[in-house]
């Protein structure tokens, strides 16, 4: 198995105790039947020893006092460090970026499952104009990230207005998780977090590097910040999955319908980002929207009049308690659909109607690239 030998292990001829070969021996008590993968040295590299990963049973059942010879040949080549870029673009400068890594043998959920839904997405939006070009970064964890960004100049970096981490998209029963931007509040936390909860209803938010925690610490580093949000399905940020960093993590052990979740809700955030619109009136006053005429109006329940108003018709009347007053060319659709609880496409669709009716206009609200900061140049003594 591609996970036998610790990653970046160094090797090793020799006759050796027991006592001395059992560190070197890398197992889980709590899962017995599992190789574990052994990735600390890839981002230590000065810290490299040797070592093998064996299920804990076998060492159990097999291993114990003795001398026990040693054959570890290791052979190390120079390559390139290689980053794949998938790219959809769009009408304006402005860029979405997509990233899942890539450096895990032998294991599905963390991260190829990330990968291969996003290069799902990107195939979805062939054909598609859209106003931002969304970027599909796929490379070794962190490191590969760190090598991508240092190709762009100020300008590029400039363009990245903002980016989701995908990663154990396929982890069964786990709901979706968001963690949100190192700022927070950010436009694309409230496009992931709304998409999700009109996904899957018991999705969670959880603050800045609360989930499995990954390459969104690089896009957010110093004098890079993009906004970026995690989105998995972590169960718990040091123990994301049952099979997490085994070779338990295999294809077959992936939740079709936590994909499938997954994408969906990837796919929503894009068409939040693409419709969202800021609301300009054009009235003043309270126009009659039961007039047939305007025909925009929501049944409120009536104590004299019987009518089979459900509770989502009824969030849909409470909103227009306020929706007029929306129209104020500051708030958007996704400003409404979030304060309501109601599905953004739907709204969309809703507010659609007033600019028919020219009641409204709806202008391309677009993503504002956060301001970096700059590095102190001050020369110390």
């Amino acid at each position: 198995h591609p996970l036998g030998v610790a990653a970046q292990s160094r090797g090793k001829r020799a006759r050796l105790a027991w006592d001395d070969l059992r560190p070197h021996l890398v197992r889980d008590a709590d899962r017995p039947h599992a190789v574990i993968y052994h990735c600390a040295w890839q981002y230590r590299p000065w810290d490299a020893d040797w070592a093998f990963c064996v299920p804990h049973r076998l060492v159990s059942e097999r291993f114990g006092p003795g001398t026990y010879d040693v054959e570890l040949d290791v052979e190390e080549d120079a390559a390139d460090m290689l980053v794949g870029i998938a790219e959809h673009r769009g009408t304006t400068d402005r860029v979405i970026v997509l990233n899942a890594h890539t450096c895990h043998p032998g294991q599905a959920n963390d991260d190829m499952a990330g990968v291969a839904i996003l290069v799902r997405l990107l195939q979805s939006l062939a054909g598609r104009r859209t106003h931002y070009t969304y970027r599909a970064v796929f490379a070794p964890e962190h490191l590969g990230t760190v090598f991508h960004l240092s190709t762009l100049d100020d300008a590029e970096l400039d363009r990245l207005v903002s980016g989701l981490f995908v990663e154990m998209p396929g982890t069964p029963g786990a709901p979706l998780k968001a963690a949100s931007t190192f700022l927070g509040g950010q436009p694309i936390d409230v496009a992931v977090r709304h998409a999700a909860r009109m996904r899957e209803p018991d999705a969670v938010d959880v603050p800045w590097r609360s989930g499995a925690g990954n390459d969104e610490t690089v896009w957010e580093a110093p004098g890079i910040e993009v906004p970026f949000v995690e989105l998995s399905r972590c169960l718990d940020t040091y123990a994301p999955f049952a099979t997490y960093h085994s070779d338990g993590d295999t294809a077959d052990a992936l939740d079709p319908d936590g994909l499938a979740g997954m994408f969906d809700t990837l796919a929503d955030v894009i068409d939040i980002l693409e419709r969202n619109a800021t609301l300009h009136r054009c009235f003043n006053g309270l126009p009659c929207l039961s007039n047939p005429d305007v025909d925009l109006y929501f049944e409120r329940p009536d104590p004299a009049i019987a009518k089979d108003i459900d509770d989502v018709a009824e969030r849909w009347g409470r909103m227009l308690d306020s929706l007029l007053r929306a129209f104020d060319g500051r708030s958007t659709v996704l400003d409404v659909a979030v304060r309501h609880g109601l599905p953004f496409r739907a709204v969309y669709d809703y507010l659609d109607r007033f600019v028919q009716r020219g009641l409204l206009r709806m202008a391309f609200a677009p993503i504002e690239r956060v301001p970096r900061s700059t590095m102190d140049e001050e020369v110390r003594p």
